[in-house]
C-alpha cells in the first residue's frame, strides 16, 4: 500500500507541471517520448540479457501498453481541455480496472463493482462539469488513456503472480519502458508535430523530473504496489490522486474548488479504499 500512496503523491504534482508549465510549449509525442526515453536511461543500469524472448516479449508489451499508448492519449488531452477536467475524466479508472480483472478472472464480483462504483462518484462529487466539444474529445482521449493504463495494470499484476515469472524487479523495467520508448518514438517519427524542445533551464527541470520521477520511480511504485493488494484496492487507489490533484492545484495554482463537495468525495474515495482493505475484497 506504501508504494501506491507515494506514487499517488508523485503524481499529484505531474497534472499541474504538464497542464500549467509543459503542454502549451511541447507537443504530445515529443513529452511522451521524452518521459519514455527518461525513464528507460534511469533503469538502463539494471539491464539483464539471460531472460528468455517470452517474458521480454511480454513485459515490454505490457509498458507499450500501459505507458507509451496511454501517455499518447493522455497528453493529447491537456491540448483540448484543462487540468481540472482531465481530473474528473480519470475517474472511470477503476471501473475499468474491475471489469478487465473480472474478465480474466471469468467471474463477477458484486462488492468489487459496488465499490469501483462508489469510489467514481466520490471523485465525481469532486467537480461540476460543464462541457463543450473540446471537452468531449479530451473525454474520449482520457477514456482510451484510463483503458491502456487500467489493461496495463492487470496484465502486469497477473505477469508477476505467474509461475513463469523471473528475474528481479528492477531489470523488469528496463524493458517495460524500452515498450514505451518505442511506441512513444514511433510515434514521433510518423507524427506532423514533430520534436518540439523545451525552451528553457527551468522546462528541462520539469521533464527531467516527469520522466525520472513521475514516470521511473511513479510507474515502478505503481506496478510494484499492484502486486501487494487485491484488484480492488487497486481499482479504488486510482482515484485518490484526483482530490490530492486537486489540493496541489488550489494551493500551488490558486484554482477554486467547493470545499463541500471536496470533503464528501474525499472521504467517500478514501472509505473506498479503506473497505476494500478491511474486507479483503
Amino acid at each position: 500500500m506504501i508504494y501506491l500512496i507515494i506514487t499517488t503523491i508523485i503524481w499529484s504534482f505531474s497534472f499541474s507541471i504538464i497542464g500549467n508549465y509543459l503542454s502549451p510549449q511541447i507537443n504530445s509525442w515529443t513529452l511522451a517520448f521524452f518521459r519514455s526515453l527518461i525513464a528507460f536511461i534511469f533503469f538502463l543500469p539494471w539491464y539483464r540479457k539471460d531472460i528468455s524472448y517470452k517474458y521480454l516479449i511480454r513485459i515490454t508489451s505490457i509498458g507499450a501498453l500501459q505507458i507509451g499508448l496511454m501517455y499518447v492519449f493522455y497528453l493529447t488531452a491537456f491540448n483540448y481541455t484543462t487540468v481540472q477536467r482531465i481530473l474528473l475524466f480519470t475517474i472511470t479508472t477503476p471501473f475499468y480496472v474491475v471489469l478487465i480483472s473480472n474478465l480474466f478472472e471469468r467471474k463477477f464480483k458484486l462488492p468489487v463493482f459496488l465499490l469501483s462504483i462508489f469510489s467514481i462518484i466520490g471523485a465525481f462529487f469532486l467537480r461540476t462539469i460543464y462541457f463543450d466539444k473540446n471537452d468531449l474529445i479530451g473525454f474520449v482521449l482520457i477514456q482510451s488513456a484510463n483503458l491502456c493504463f487500467a489493461l496495463g495494470q492487470i496484465l502486469y499484476k497477473r505477469f508477476k503472480q505467474g509461475n513463469w515469472s523471473q528475474g528481479d524487479k528492477f531489470h523488469d523495467f528496463t524493458y517495460f519502458f524500452f515498450g514505451a520508448l518505442l511506441i512513444s518514438s514511433f510515434g514521433l517519427i510518423i507524427s506532423s508535430q514533430g520534436l518540439s524542445l523545451p525552451g528553457s533551464f527551468a522546462e528541462w527541470i520539469l521533464v527531467l523530473w516527469l520522466g525520472g520521477i513521475s514516470t521511473g520511480l511513479g510507474d515502478y511504485f505503481w506496478n510494484r504496489g499492484s502486486e501487494y493488494v487485491s484488484s480492488t484496492t487497486l481499482a479504488v487507489m486510482n482515484n485518490l490522486v484526483i482530490p490530492t490533484a486537486l489540493l496541489v492545484e488550489t494551493v500551488f495554482f490558486s484554482r477554486t474548488v467547493n470545499i463541500e463537495s471536496y470533503i464528501i468525495g474525499t472521504i467517500i474515495i478514501i472509505s473506498t479504499i479503506v473497505a476494500s482493505v478491511r474486507f479483503k475484497v
